[in-house]
């Protein structure tokens, strides 16, 4: 086309979002860069490879010293590229007019009223695949009204086709654009993308470029000087990609398939993170911060004993599951606490402990001394002679008289606990002295709490 102008495109409302190029370009030759033979004058879209007309209208290619449609400077305007050293260029739109004859009649007529405004160009191409059926794509167009144009207009976009279009008319195609701009196109000054996303049907295998009233089209006038009538669009850096899957993390594993989608990690993981590097998410893995085996929920077995070390209340010291994880009770502590079930005395009906007794108590905060993995319980108990309510407070006391004792020798008070338990569990017959001395006794359990 001979008198031609350049519009400036405004962001698709298709998409409230930047899209990001995901992919491979499917169009060929995005930028017009592959020509087969040298652009000479107007009219020549066709020698851009892959590129042709979609109507009767007739595009352009731009190159530099091309005659009319030179680079930078041409018969629309002035600019650069978008990207490499050529671009296209189209009629969006032609404000015809016609000699007004009522203004012979009327002098209140203005001497032109509007003619055929139907007027408009389009470039199309093959993509190099067609569009897969429910997939999203993202289409960004580079335009840029040309200085030398004098309107403006809305729904610059690209219309996706199931075939090649070849109307023999010069109007507007009736088609409706999957992505458009919907405001004004009015940019002369810099390149400005029109983009946007649409989820496919799987028939597209060819985009139009172009003009796309069917969905209502704003016009402006922008008259600098004499008036071209025109809205010529200057394109460049055409593309559609796969819409890349939202990954929220940024790791490389769409949220779709991320298990993890709020935390950077391993697709071998399923995008879970693993900060100890042993194989289980952090998630699963009871000490994520220290490497261990999956049997032990990642946990290491420093002493080796089979209680990882988040259990093992002796970490470095090989035990058994009893005293978990900790060695079993030394032979010697063990005949200590059978002799203090009858070895701890108090006075008759008191919880007063017995001189005598010091000497066994004394050897338990040994024991406590030399263990400070070992936390202690200590259960009193009484015969069935007497009020059951006074045995129980009775053995309650003297429960807690020993650990009082065990206290003030330099045992930390929350390593102990006591407990009171009067008549209700004996060990032999109430019904003789000797089986009542045995159930008068205090017993200490090694434990272990948090």
């Amino acid at each position: 086309m001979k008198l031609h102008y350049s519009m400036y495109l405004a962001p698709a409302l298709l998409s409230l979002q930047a899209v990001a190029q995901s992919g491979p370009n499917l169009v060929k030759n995005p930028g017009f860069e592959e020509t087969t033979a040298t652009v000479k004058t107007w009219d020549q879209l066709h020698l851009a490879t892959g590129w042709s007309n979609a109507n009767a209208g007739s595009a352009d290619l731009f190159n530099k010293d091309a005659c009319y449609v030179g680079i930078p400077d041409n018969d629309l305007g002035s600019t650069a590229a978008f990207e490499g050293e050529r671009y296209a260029g189209f009629v969006a739109y032609k404000d015809d007019q016609r000699r007004n004859w009522k203004r012979v009649l009327d002098h209140n007529e203005g001497p032109f009223r509007p003619a055929s405004q139907g007027y408009s160009e389009y470039l199309q191409q093959e993509l190099s695949t067609p569009l897969t059926a429910g997939q999203e794509y993202d289409v960004v167009l580079r335009v840029k009204l040309g200085s030398k144009s004098d309107r403006a207009v809305s729904h610059i976009g690209a219309y996706f086709s199931p075939n090649k279009l070849s109307y023999n008319h010069r109007t507007f195609l009736t088609e409706k654009a999957q992505v458009s701009s919907a405001d004004l196109v009015s940019d002369k000054q810099n390149w400005t993308e029109v983009k946007g996303s649409f989820v496919a049907d799987g028939t597209e295998k060819f985009i139009v470029i172009g003009a796309f009233p069917a969905a209502g089209m704003d016009k402006t006038k922008a008259i600098e000087g004499g008036d071209s009538q025109r809205a010529y669009y200057y394109i460049d850096g055409v593309s559609v990609t796969v819409h890349p899957e939202p990954d929220t993390d940024g790791d490389g594993v769409i949220d779709k398939e991320d298990k993890c989608p709020q935390e950077p990690g391993l697709a071998t993981l399923g995008g879970c993170p693993d900060r100890d590097g042993d194989g289980i998410t952090d998630k699963l893995d009871a000490c994520p911060d220290l490497a261990g085996p999956a049997d032990k929920q990642g946990c290491p077995d420093r002493d080796g004993d089979g209680f990882a070390d988040n259990v093992d209340r002796c970490p470095d010291v090989p035990g058994v599951a009893s005293m978990k994880g900790c060695p079993e009770l030394k032979e010697e502590t063990k005949k200590l606490f059978e002799k203090a079930l009858t070895g701890v005395k108090f006075e008759s009906g008191k919880s007063v402990i017995k001189k005598e007794s010091f000497a066994i108590l004394d050897q338990v905060v040994k024991v406590m001394a030399e263990n400070p993995s070992y936390n202690l319980e200590i259960h009193g108990h009484t015969d069935d002679q007497g009020d059951d309510a006074k045995n129980m407070k009775l053995s309650d006391d003297r429960a807690a008289a020993v650990k009082k004792y065990l206290t003030d020798k330099g045992v930390k008070d929350d390593r102990t606990r006591s407990f009171g338990h009067g008549e209700t569990t004996p060990v032999a017959d109430n019904k003789t002295s000797a089986g009542r001395a045995k159930n008068r006794r205090v017993e200490f359990k090694v434990v272990f709490w948090e």
